[in-house]
């Protein structure tokens, strides 16, 4: 792929990345915060600049490489996945859950605060958008993106019955988070099938999701949720005991 012909407007690429430079990393810094102060063990707001100064120096990172090309490169299993959401994710399992500090986050957090942060995945729009400019292919876009808006925009109404207290809030939630996790397992799947039948073919398949901003996506988003649905049947479970 060539980085210096850009597949979409300015305007798109600009929104994308304020977009998913502001919300997921507010969502996830904020919940932090919140969760450490009730708790009372733990500066909030300190806990909040680090996890904020982290998520900025990831997406730093991840931009620097995808301007190099890297990650435009149809392999199988994808650059992205090998070199950044397996690391990610380990991140997240063996470092993360390890501090003091997460355990008494995870103690405190309201479950509704955990599921409230998948509203970020509205950002799912934005797959149709780069279908519309002949950026992804029409299989990727409608999986990827309805299964993040549906998520999403149904994490709302899970969210209002557990403050509620309705007793079918739970099960509700349970439900919503096996859908929520099955849509990003989905989204990798299909990933690869369709990047196995790019390089068959000598096509771009998901190469977009390669390039600045947009590699933010695949980077950030698989590792980051699937850890945050693992989180919140953790909850789940433990309500039920």
């Amino acid at each position: 792929m060539d980085l210096s012909i850009t597949q979409v407007p300015l305007w798109l690429s600009i929104s994308f990345g304020i977009l998913m430079l502001t919300v997921p990393t507010y969502l996830i810094a904020n919940t932090v915060k919140v969760a450490a102060n009730r708790a009372g063990k733990w500066d909030g707001k300190a806990l909040q600049k680090r996890v904020l100064f982290f998520y900025l120096g990831f997406f730093f990172i991840v931009s620097l490489v995808s301007l190099t090309g890297f990650f435009t490169v149809n392999t199988l299993p994808p650059r992205v996945i090998i070199f950044v959401v397996v690391p990610l994710f380990l991140f997240y399992l063996l470092w993360v859950q390890r501090r003091a500090w997460f355990a008494t986050i995870f103690e405190s957090v309201r479950l509704e605060q955990l599921i409230a942060i998948h509203i970020f995945r509205l950002v799912g729009v934005y797959f149709f958008l780069l279908y519309s400019y002949d950026a992804l292919p029409w299989s990727f876009a409608m999986i990827g993106g309805t299964g993040d808006i549906l998520t999403a925009l149904f994490a709302i109404p899970v969210i209002y019955f557990l403050r509620q207290k309705v007793a079918f809030a739970k099960p509700l939630a349970w439900v919503w988070n096996i859908f929520g996790l099955l849509d990003i397992l989905s989204v990798l799947s299909t990933a690869i099938v369709v990047t196995r039948a790019a390089i068959a073919n000598g096509e771009m398949g998901v190469g977009q999701f390669g390039t600045f901003p947009f590699s933010w996506i695949p980077a950030f988003a698989p590792a980051t949720i699937v850890f945050l649905h693992i989180l919140i049947f953790r909850k789940l479970r433990k309500a039920q005991r």
